[in-house]
């Protein structure tokens, strides 16, 4: 952003957890912010964020838009936070315009537990822009086919249930690479080196050059035990990559199970392990479930529509606080 000349201003206060008085304290100073620039339209992310901007906002008549990535609410997540999260959303929807979410899942999710009304509330997919996926040499399934998976190291991802499959999969060729970082990594490191898996599975931590990796990959895998959208399933299916996930949240939109990949319910070890090994022992299928998440990608999943729509719901918020005469 800062390379753009867009300023990009901070606020020490605001932290991930909730915490009374530092929650208070980034109240009062993204409220002196919003005071000094004047912006048309407040555009907020995450659910801390989330709920002090649209306050802030709406305290200070500007309309305020919610980008919802995932509902703190959703299955999967734990039920004390899931009900202290459901509550604090059902309490500032009076303070939102509109709502975006990433997909149909969050919008019905939102909608069947009274969130916010069907007017406030709209699908808009998540959108990468489109690349030379076949400016390197074309793939070739190599006999290691290579497997990867992006993801930080926390919850709600789950590499421990990939590694506990994998390490019963040791008589089918196969090499792990594991891109992200994060609190969970050193224990499963040691669990690759108590398996006798250090050959064959690769930690590398976080990385800024995500796309060479998938374009040296065979097959992507995503396992959490919650999601929206997942931007990194989106990227692998932009490099023609089969997919094999958990049913959760949008996924199902991205991935048509026996389509561009499989689909697999949380925590279910032996339809995981037959459908990676699936993939694994048939690179025709790979390939073919490869080319469908590309075509997939492309038809649905690109950058513009994404831009164009959100702008639009932008625009609308703006304009409905115009005609309520404020």
């Amino acid at each position: 952003l800062q390379e753009e000349k867009i300023s990009v201003i901070l606020i020490p206060a605001m932290q991930r957890a909730i915490h009374l008085t530092k929650d208070f304290q980034a109240f009062l100073q993204v409220r002196t912010v919003f005071k000094s620039i004047q912006p048309d339209v407040v555009a907020t992310h995450s659910s801390k964020a989330g709920v002090i901007g649209r306050i802030v906002g709406s305290l200070l008549r500007i309309p305020t838009v919610f980008t919802a990535h995932s509902w703190s609410f959703t299955e999967g997540v734990p039920q004390k936070k899931q009900v202290l999260y459901y509550r604090m959303e059902k309490s500032v929807q009076r303070f939102t315009t509109k709502i975006i979410t990433v997909s149909d899942y969050d919008r019905e999710l939102a909608l069947m537990k009274k969130v916010a009304p069907a007017h406030k509330l709209l699908t808009i997919h998540n959108g990468i822009a489109p690349i030379d996926s076949h400016s390197s040499t074309e793939k070739t399934y190599m006999e290691q086919p290579v497997i990867v998976m992006v993801a930080r190291f926390e919850v709600p991802k789950r590499q421990d249930l990939l590694l506990e499959v994998l390490a019963e999969l040791t008589d089918v060729p196969w090499q792990l690479q594991l891109i992200g970082d994060g609190s969970l990594r050193p224990a499963l490191e040691e669990f690759v080196a108590q398996h006798n898996l250090t050959d064959r599975i690769t930690f590398l931590g976080d990385q800024f050059d995500v796309h060479s990796y998938l374009e040296k990959s065979d097959v992507f895998v995503l396992l959490s035990d919650w999601e929206g959208l997942p931007i990194s399933i989106i990227e692998a299916m932009r490099i023609g990559l089969p997919i094999v996930a958990t049913n959760v949240g949008g996924v199902k939109e991205l991935v048509v199970d026996h389509d561009n990949g499989f689909l697999v319910e949380r925590e279910d070890k032996e339809l995981l392990k037959q459908r990676l090994h699936h993939l694994l022992m048939d690179a025709t299928l790979s390939k073919k479930m490869g080319n469908a998440s590309e075509r997939r990608y492309l038809q649905h999943f690109t950058f513009t529509p994404m831009y164009q729509k959100t702008l639009m719901v932008y625009q609308q918020a703006v304009s409905e606080l115009v005609k309520k005469g404020d």
